[in-house]
């Protein structure tokens, strides 16, 4: 933990940080393989791990393109290596770095990686899984950039990778929150990307049906999963191509509707029922202020929002009888839209 601290410190003074990189760097690494067997991804609680990670990451961002020969070694030394810690640490690793470097020293890396962290969401190790899932994130965030004139993603590779994602949704609790987050993140890539916008188009379907189903999933309250399927579909709705898309957003705002009603239908019997009842109907009502947003943008499709509006105004009245201050300001939201 001390470490960590004089890293944060360093990375002010990059040149100091520079110069110690042959012998910062390979400490930093060491930390990585010190997992624990049975931690918990979701228990909150700062590792030795983490925090190798953490300060693998500001070097980085401090010193950029410097890191990638010191680290890339480790990566290829430990990816296919049978313990699970050693193949953990060097998708950790990699993850780690992506931010700081340039484009380009970073594009024929993660152009390579890109296959093989698709086919380690299949890893037999759920933390394998997991760091797998966050470094494909991390991938969709800062190299998904179609209107910049760069991204990891292609016409020839997206359906693998949202078939990936697709079916690694369906996994364990933390696992399936980080893939959320790809999704988001390779939703929001496309957005005002000109022509590219539209390659999203024809899977929206099935990533709307996905993300509704893991929303509606047992134990989406575990790891924050069914917020983090509702806000990835907000996102989905709100960079989709409308020209091309009314028709699915259309078709999602009833099936939303329905859903927010069976909320005030729920029976309450305890304080902790009614806060379960108030985070639902939140996160409904953000879904509904995304869609409206979204419809409300063109005449032709604005028509759609007028047609059920009462409906729409008799839901949120019955959500405001909840006397949920969460929800009311959700319901107010998307009201004013």
């Amino acid at each position: 933990m001390r470490l960590l601290r004089v890293v944060i410190l360093g990375s002010l003074h990059s040149r100091f940080i520079e110069k110690a990189l042959p012998y910062l760097v390979p400490m930093l690494l060491e930390t990585l393989l010190k997992q624990k067997e049975d931690q918990d991804q979701d228990d909150g609680i700062w590792n030795v791990s983490m925090a190798g990670g953490t300060c693998l990451g500001l070097v980085a961002r401090t010193v950029g393109d410097a890191i990638v020969p010191l680290v890339m070694p480790f990566v290829e030394a430990n990816i296919l290596k049978t313990d699970w810690r050693s193949r953990e640490a060097a998708t950790y690793a990699f993850g780690s770095i992506l931010e700081g470097p340039s484009v380009e020293k970073l594009a024929p890396m993660v152009h390579a990686g890109l296959d093989f962290l698709l086919n380690a969401m299949k890893d037999e190790n759920s933390h394998v899984k997991d760091t797998t899932a966050w470094t494909l994130s991390r991938v969709l965030e800062l190299l998904h950039t179609p209107s910049t004139g760069f991204s990891v993603i292609s016409p020839a590779n997206l359906q693998r990778v949202l078939g990936v994602l697709l079916e690694s949704i369906k996994d364990a609790p933390h696992v399936a929150e980080k893939v959320c987050g790809a999704i988001y993140y390779l939703a929001q890539g496309y957005e005002d990307a000109g022509a590219s916008s539209s390659l999203l188009t024809p899977y929206l379907p099935d990533i709307i049906t996905c993300l509704i189903a893991t929303a509606g999933r047992t134990d989406g309250g575990d790891s924050k999963l069914r917020s983090a399927a509702y806000e990835t579909l907000n996102e989905v709705v709100r960079c989709s191509n409308l020209t091309e898309t009314s028709h699915i957003i259309t078709q999602l705002l009833p099936v939303i509707m329905n859903k927010l009603g069976q909320t005030v239908e729920l029976q309450i019997v305890s304080s902790d029922d009614r806060e379960k009842q108030g985070d639902l109907q939140a996160l409904l009502c953000g879904v509904l202020q995304a869609i409206i947003q979204k419809l409300s943008s063109t005449d032709e499709t604005k028509a759609v929002i007028l047609q059920a509006s009462d409906q729409i105004m008799v839901l949120f009245l019955k959500v405001f009888a909840c006397r949920s201050s969460t929800v009311h300001e959700e319901a107010m939201l998307a009201i004013v839209d």
